[in-house]
């Protein structure tokens, strides 16, 4: 099999995939499926901010601690 043939061929392999997606996602199940990966996704992110804001909270709670103490060691 040459290079045009092996190109040809995946290309006609990712065309078919392609098809077979789109009438999935088109379809009530495929629907469901999209709707379903936007909720986890949404609810991902909520739980990456919270993540975050608590690692803000924690990080200036140590900064406020590190500057009491270094506030004591001056002479």
């Amino acid at each position: 099999m040459n290079n045009t043939s092996k190109l040809i061929g995946a290309f006609a392999i990712g065309a078919l995939a392609g098809v077979a997606i789109a009438k999935l996602l088109e379809s009530e199940q495929g629907k469901e499926f999209v709707e379903n990966a936007k909720e986890k996704a949404a609810s991902a992110a909520e739980d990456i901010k919270a993540k975050i804001k608590q690692l803000e909270h924690e990080l200036a709670d140590l900064m406020n601690s590190r500057d009491h103490h270094s506030e004591g060691d001056t002479v």
